[in-house]
């Protein structure tokens, strides 16, 4: 156990956007200093950075969906059994059930892109 939690942790580290390689072009003169900086200001996904963000939501993912299915399945039973306590009110239940069972479930490459972000608990929209 202890040699899959350290391969985790080695694949996690060396595909982590912080830990990982920079590819960065070298500089020749200013037209290409200024297409370089334009370039950086632009969210370019290199074949590295699409990598190491799908093997970073795969890994966190591993670790993260099995509290979020802990949570639902527990929200369940709680919901289950709120009902005939709450004297068989349903929308006791539902909002219970919806809070809990609602959210991410998985660690996309959007959440750690900061495109999206991940609910462990359903919050609904004050629309």
């Amino acid at each position: 156990m202890k040699k899959v939690i350290v391969c985790i942790f080695i694949l996690l580290l060396s595909s982590s956007h912080v830990f990982g390689a920079d590819i960065t072009t070298n500089i020749v003169n200013e037209e290409t200093s200024v297409n370089v900086n334009e370039h950086k200001n632009q969210d370019k996904e290199t074949t590295w950075g699409h990598f190491s963000k799908g093997m970073n939501s795969c890994l966190l993912s591993l670790l993260y969906a099995p509290v979020k299915v802990h949570i639902a399945l527990l929200g369940g039973v709680v919901g289950g059994v709120s009902y005939p306590f709450s004297g068989f009110n349903a929308n006791v239940s539902k909002k219970i059930w919806e809070t809990s069972m609602g959210g991410t479930y998985l660690i996309t490459e959007d959440i750690l892109k900061g495109e999206d972000k991940a609910e462990l608990f359903f919050k609904k929209s004050k629309n």
